[in-house]
C-alpha cells in the first residue's frame, strides 16, 4: 500500500511540475529611439595618445534611421584640421538599450594644401553615452589617424 501511495505521490508532483508553465517575465523592451540619442556630447578625445579633455561633439538627427556626428574646430598638437562631419546609419542593439553607429566621409584639411581624405566613424550611443572612433585613412606620414571618444551627455 505505501509503494502505491509513493507511486501516486510521484506521479503528481511530475504531473505538477509538467503542468506549471512558465510565465513571460522578462520586461518587454520598449527601445531607444533615435530622437533620445540627440544632443551635445562632451568628454575625452584621445589622438596619438594625446587626450583633449572638454571636447564636445554633436549628434544631430537626419532621419529614422540616420544621424550626423560633428566635431567641430578638430585640432591637436597645435595644428587645426578642420572640422568633422559624417552622416552615420544607426541600428538599434538587440538588446534595445544603444545604438550602433556606422558612417563614412570625406575630410577637406587645408593646413594640408586642401587633401581630401577619407574618413569613417564606428561606434556607440545611447541617451546617455557617446562613445566613438573616427578614423581618419591616407594621411601624409601617418596613414591611419585614429580619434577615439567617450563622452557622456
Amino acid at each position: 500500500m505505501k509503494k502505491n501511495l509513493f507511486y501516486y505521490l510521484f506521479a503528481m508532483i511530475c504531473s505538477v511540475a509538467l503542468f506549471a508553465s512558465c510565465s513571460d517575465d522578462d520586461d518587454e523592451v520598449t527601445g531607444l529611439t533615435i530622437d533620445q540619442v540627440v544632443g551635445t556630447f562632451t568628454g575625452q578625445l584621445e589622438v596619438l595618445n594625446q587626450s583633449i579633455p572638454g571636447t564636445s561633439i554633436f549628434v544631430t538627427k537626419v532621419d529614422a534611421n540616420t544621424v550626423k556626428v560633428e566635431l567641430k574646430d578638430f585640432k591637436f598638437s597645435g595644428l587645426t584640421i578642420s572640422d568633422i562631419s559624417a552622416e552615420c546609419k544607426v541600428a538599434l542593439d538587440r538588446e534595445g538599450d544603444d545604438f550602433d553607429l556606422n558612417g563614412q566621409a570625406t575630410l577637406t584639411v587645408a593646413a594640408l594644401g586642401n587633401i581630401e581624405l577619407p574618413i569613417s566613424i564606428t561606434g556607440e550611443v545611447d541617451a546617455k553615452e557617446l562613445d566613438i572612433d573616427i578614423n581618419i585613412t591616407n594621411v601624409p606620414a601617418l596613414n591611419t589617424l585614429k580619434v577615439e571618444f567617450e563622452g557622456t551627455k
